[in-house]
């Protein structure tokens, strides 16, 4: 008798669709409102507060005169805050519009390095264990699940042995991702940037496949609800 999820398995492959078109969503979104695409609702002082904190979340993990990659930059929120502190701060989007914004507010700093990539570039134009640390927030969990590995396992490679990662997902269990799941759902058609949410289960089996070991990992978010999933994890040291 045939293995009807084997079969399943090689009919998905067959019939795979072509990958979302991230740089044309997030283009339209940057030219609408920038700031409220990358963080919604938010006040001019609650943008830059929150790139303060995260800038001083990520501090927590540098010793002084680190390369730090930012996957999905956006406008450049967190990097104003933490290019003070490190050696040289890369940080990609594939948005053109927001690398384009994120280069009016970051040209005072020299050590800065900005770049648009593809939609299924990834990190091919970095070197491997050419970081110390990698962080992306507010990203991942815009890209369909098989990118954000992608993403992730890409991270792993251009850390140097025994270097971080930093991210966040959004929690599946709070009910307002919940309710956003729902609405996604009955849409047509759906956005290549809606929201996908995750489990701690999930989290943990993601990272640990892409090939990290999850240090620390806490839940955090607008008034101290459990909103986010943040981890900060290794890559095996050499």
């Amino acid at each position: 008798m045939r293995n009807p999820l084997k079969r399943l398995l090689r009919r998905g492959v067959e019939v795979a669709r072509p990958a979302s078109d991230y740089k044309s969503a997030w283009n339209s979104a940057a030219v609408a409102d920038a700031h409220d695409a990358i963080l919604t609702g938010a006040s001019p002082e609650d943008f830059e507060r929150t790139g303060q904190s995260d800038a001083a979340l990520l501090g927590r993990y540098l010793r002084g005169g680190e390369v730090v990659l930012n996957i999905g930059c956006g406008v450049g929120r967190v990097d104003k805050y933490l290019a003070p502190r490190v050696r040289e701060l890369h940080a990609i989007d594939v948005s053109g519009e927001m690398i384009r914004r994120a280069r009016a507010r970051l040209g005072g700093f020299r050590n800065v390095h900005l770049r648009e990539v593809g939609n299924q570039e990834f990190l091919s134009a970095f070197d491997p264990g050419q970081f110390d640390l990698v962080f992306s927030f507010l990203v991942l969990q815009h890209l369909e699940r098989e990118d954000a590995f992608l993403y992730l396992r890409d991270a792993a490679r251009v850390l140097e042995p025994g270097g971080w990662l930093v991210t966040q997902f959004p929690n599946f269990l709070f009910p307002a991702y919940t309710r956003a799941f729902l609405e996604g759902a009955e849409a047509s058609p759906r956005s290549p940037g809606r929201v996908r949410a995750y489990t701690e289960p999930e989290v943990r089996h993601l990272l640990a496949t892409a090939g990290f070991a999850i240090a620390n990992l806490w839940f955090g978010g607008h008034q101290n609800q459990p909103a986010e999933i943040y981890v900060a994890a290794k890559t095996s040291p050499s």
